[in-house]
């Protein structure tokens, strides 16, 4: 496990990025579509419009058309297309031909935009094309236009004579012919955040994705009060909740935001994961967080969060209040508090468009999602009629799908995401192109509209133009804004197949070695007192890591889950027993030191069990418990007792106390040579009386001699005596 330092140095370069994104991309707002006079009726000459060429030889010569307006024109009146020249264009013609025979499904609609074969194009215009790139109108007099034209036909553009090969482009026009179906269009827009490796949104990074032009605050400004349904990743909520009175400014003024929103809000799954490829890589459930924990200190939330409901206190019968009420300990937000929310639904399932298997299904539904919106395009109804519309709620086994119209999709999302105004003209009139036949072949009527469901891609950061994608709804005769609600209350009626797109072997595989690295830290926890501290980060992370997010990056998903499974084996190693050499006990019973080492920054509590190979060795106690603190050592006394001399060798292993194996060092053996004590001993002995019993006799010896020389000296001769010396007197 990581320290926090050193998990904010590994995601920097991805705050860093988040930053660049939230201040550049987009920045500018859209524009309303430039619009250029056309010519008269008895005129097809074209108009170039003032552009800036390009000096980039590189880049290819691409083009756009639109059809003036929504891409609607009524029958009799003349075509205006507006046609976009972009690259190192060197002039050149341009020839715009309309196909005379309508467009009658969507899936028609979706093989003329991916260059299908057309029924019958009849060339109706052409016009010098803008040298070095730039825009050009071309109006159609209504008389050299076919004749019988009603419904949706294809538009097609095409540059010839520019010094390369020929180049097209493809769009849509609607002719009004009285269309009389209708259809409710039910716009369902992601709100989530740029990828990254941590569970949690860091403070600098919910600072700069919530300030004036971020990119959480340029996508929740795009569709707030707007008839759009958003779908949030609650890892945006739970980390501006996790950081209580910490969290930036605007992040908490971004959530209340979100809160007082109108728009019907549901959840993706946490961190935007990917349901699907969870289940092909062997989980049995979807995902979920399980605490936050490890990220909450309660210094925080000294001041009740008004983004958190408190838990009531109960009040005592007496009215009378205590004089001195003695403040509560600050506490943190349990799971709950942090991701709960007010939504409109939470079991509707949103995997990635076209990654899903029929096995799935099953799957969502057993995690709770009694709904799943699937792509039109992987879906076709189980009757086999071709000419059966396929409706927006069905069913498929036992599970309800809500199929999203791929056509409507598709120029919903084109619309958004363009770059200039031609091409969001262009994918404007597409989307009028495919609501009106998705209305024509829902058989809707304006009493009983055929419901539609429309969906952006998660990719879709930029939701500027989704002003003109709701204004396009509501002023198209056949289509109307429609809601979750209703949609939700629809009783399918239609039975569909399901087309298995699965996900590519090695995502799949990346996929099983992230949850097999789960389930092991899941396990390995249990040495904590609190297991969710260390069990709920790294699932935190581990959702995060499964971000469809990342699908647009594959190579830096490579890097940031190898080293999620590098630092999780480094996790798996941090509780270790200390490898020592070979023992020797030279005693018949002794305490064996072992050392346990503890990396993890929370404490410990282990169990060491420890098995002899033979008899010569008893083990006193075969099951030590130790609690060792955060990153630190700690010696346990293992108690033995010697039975014979030879050689033992000793097994250890180190288990939480839940029983988990958390270690399995390698054996040590123990040479006993206990008969060294008892013979030690008796050496020890017999030279202490030897010591003692030479003294004594050395003393005695000593005593005897003296008391043998006492009476000689008895019967000895005085000594004479000295003579006085004379007095001597003066």
């Amino acid at each position: 496990m990581t320290s926090p330092a050193r998990r904010l140095i590994r995601v920097a370069p991805a705050i860093a990025a988040s930053a660049l994104i939230a201040g550049a991309v987009f920045a500018t707002p859209f524009g309303a579509a430039a619009t250029t006079p056309p010519p008269t009726p008895s005129t097809s000459v074209p108009t170039p419009a003032p552009t800036t060429a390009t000096d980039d030889s590189s880049t290819p010569v691409a083009l756009s058309l639109a059809a003036a307006g929504t891409g609607v024109v009524a029958p009799g009146a003349d075509l205006t297309v507006t046609v976009e020249v972009t690259g190192p264009s060197s002039g050149g013609t341009i020839s715009l031909a309309l196909d005379d025979s309508a467009l009658r499904s969507s899936s028609s609609l979706i093989s003329w935009l991916d260059g299908g074969e057309a029924g019958s194009l009849v060339t109706v215009a052409t016009a010098p094309a803008p040298t070095g790139g730039g825009t050009v109108s071309i109006t159609v007099p209504a008389a050299q236009l076919p004749g019988g034209l009603g419904g949706a036909h294809g538009l097609q553009a095409t540059l010839d004579g520019a010094g390369s090969a020929a180049v097209s482009a493809r769009g849509t026009v609607v002719v009004d012919d009285g269309i009389s179906s209708r259809a409710d269009v039910t716009v369902i827009a992601p709100i989530t955040s740029v990828a990254s490796a941590t569970g949690l949104i860091q403070p600098a990074a919910l600072e700069a994705f919530t300030n004036d032009t971020g990119v959480l605050t340029r996508e929740l400004d795009s569709v707030i009060g707007r008839p759009v349904t958003i779908a949030v990743d609650p890892r945006i909520i739970v980390s501006i909740r996790a950081l209580g009175s910490t969290a930036p400014e605007s992040a908490v003024a971004w959530l209340q935001r979100l809160e007082s929103a109108s728009n019907p809000v549901i959840p993706l799954s946490y961190g935007d994961s990917d349901l699907s490829g969870e289940r092909q890589a062997g989980a049995t459930s979807a995902l979920q967080p399980t605490s936050f924990d490890y990220a909450l200190d309660p210094a925080d939330f000294t001041d009740v969060d008004p983004l958190i409901e408190p838990t009531a206190t109960p009040t005592s019968d007496s009215p009378t209040p205590s004089a001195s009420p003695t403040p509560a300990a600050p506490s943190v937000p349990t799971l709950e508090q942090l991701t709960d929310w007010d939504y409109a639904s939470t079991t509707i399932a949103w995997p990635r468009a076209g990654s899903v298997t029929a096995a799935d299904l099953p799957f969502f539904a057993a995690s709770g999602y009694s709904a799943s919106i699937i792509d039109s395009q992987q879906l076709t109804p189980a009757s086999g009629d071709a000419g059966e519309a396929l409706q927006a709620v069905a069913t498929t086994g036992e599970q309800t799908v809500l199929a999203a119209d791929h056509a409507v999709s598709q120029a919903v999302q084109d619309a958004v995401a363009a770059s200039t105004d031609t091409s969001r003209g262009q994918a404007v009139g597409e989307l009028s192109a495919a609501l009106a036949l998705a209305a024509e072949t829902g058989g809707g009527t304006p009493e009983n509209p055929t419901p539609v469901l429309a969906v952006l891609d998660r990719a879709a950061m930029n939701l500027n133009s989704i002003d003109q994608v709701v204004s396009t709804v509501q002023a198209l005769p056949w289509s109307a804004p429609g809601s979750l609600s209703e949609l939700l209350q629809i009783t399918p009626t239609q039975t569909v197949s399901l087309v298995d797109a699965p996900q590519p072997d090695e995502r799949v595989t990346r996929i099983a070695n992230l949850l097999l690295g789960g389930q092991q830290i899941d396990s390995y926890s249990s040495v904590l007192s609190n297991p969710q501290l260390l069990s709920g980060r790294h699932r935190a992370d581990l959702l995060t890591l499964l971000s469809n997010a990342w699908v647009a990056n594959e190579g830096g998903w490579s890097v940031a889950t190898d080293a999620f499974n590098e630092e999780t084996a480094t996790t798996l190693r941090s509780v270790q027993i200390v490898e020592g050499s070979d023992i020797n006990l030279l005693s018949s019973s002794a305490p064996l030191p072992l050392t346990i080492s503890n990396e993890l920054p929370y404490p410990v509590s282990v169990i060491v069990h420890v098995t002899a190979s033979n008899g010569r060795l008893l083990i006193d106690q075969n099951d030590v418990g130790v609690v060792v603190e955060a990153n630190s050592r700690k010696s346990a006394q293992i108690p033995v007792t010697a039975v014979a001399n030879g050689s033992v060798v000793l097994s250890f292993q180190l288990t939480s106390a839940t029983g988990v194996l958390i270690a399995n060092p390698s054996p040590v053996a123990v040479n006993v040579s206990a008969d060294w004590e008892t013979w030690g001993t008796v050496i020890f002995v017999v030279a202490l009386v030897l010591l003692f019993g030479g003294g004594l006799a050395r003393n005695i010896l000593r005593r005897r001699k003296e008391r043998r020389a006492a009476p000689d000296a008895a019967v000895a001769p005085p000594a004479p005596e000295t003579a006085a010396a004379p007095e001597v007197t003066s």
